[in-house]
């Protein structure tokens, strides 16, 4: 497959997602993979660029201290592996229906928001993050009995509707980049979506790689782009 109609297919997937795979042999698969990441790398390169030119986007601030908590190489090994493993889990595993990986995903992925969700739930209420989980909690269990009691209408439900799905898991997985910041002024609020612009388009190429190849696909490309943005971060640090 081309440049041109791997971008092609691409961009038709994003018109209206779908659950359709594309075979391909491994090796050819990875490559397209790392095409994919490499064009779209460049893509938010010089839409930063631009849209920087137009508004002074803020740039998140806690890298260095997670690197004081967990040192250099906690910090690259959870960057670059654990983390974009884990990511896929809770963002991109349930994708594919498949009941298992479904309650797996899901479980994941209420998680994820609930634990990002809860330092402005704190910092909104006393009991804010008491009611944040009691209501995460509430949301998995009513999930689950839904998952046993009925199975085929939830996977009927799950492929009818995958477009939603698709688009649910990967704004999701943008916003919860809002969080790499310490605190929340005004300003950031409301350029929220321009701060996770890239990450947007991001998952969008790994839910496309995922659905298009599979799983591991997208984990590969998750890795490529984490290991280098924090190769430059570091070389620039250092």
């Amino acid at each position: 497959m081309s440049t041109q109609a791997l971008l092609l297919d691409f961009l038709q997937f994003l018109r209206k997602p779908n659950t359709k795979p594309l075979i391909h042999h491994k090796k050819q698969a990875l490559f397209l993979s790392f095409k994919l990441w490499l064009c779209l790398f460049v893509f938010i390169i010089f839409g930063g660029v631009f849209l920087d030119s137009l508004v002074d986007i803020p740039m998140h601030d806690r890298f260095e201290e997670v690197m004081e908590q967990i040192g250099i190489w906690g910090f690259v090994g959870f960057a670059v592996i654990l983390g974009p493993f884990l990511e896929e889990i809770a963002f991109r595993l349930a994708m594919r229906f498949r009941l298992r990986n479904v309650i797996v995903g899901v479980t994941a992925f209420i998680a994820y928001m609930t634990q990002a969700a809860s330092y402005l739930a704190e910092k909104m209420s006393a009991n804010g993050t008491l009611y944040l989980y009691t209501f995460s909690g509430l949301l998995l269990v009513g999930f689950l009995i839904l998952c046993v009691k009925y199975p085929s209408r939830l996977a009927n439900w799950w492929t009818a509707h995958f477009p939603l799905v698709f688009y649910i898991a990967s704004v999701s997985f943008a916003l919860i980049h809002i969080f790499n910041f310490e605190e929340f002024p005004l300003r950031v609020v409301l350029l929220s979506p321009l701060i996770t612009l890239p990450q947007l388009v991001l998952g969008f190429g790994m839910g496309y790689l995922r659905m298009r190849f599979g799983f591991w696909y997208g984990y590969f490309f998750h890795i490529l782009n984490n290991g280098f943005a924090v190769s430059v971060y570091l070389l620039l640090q250092y």
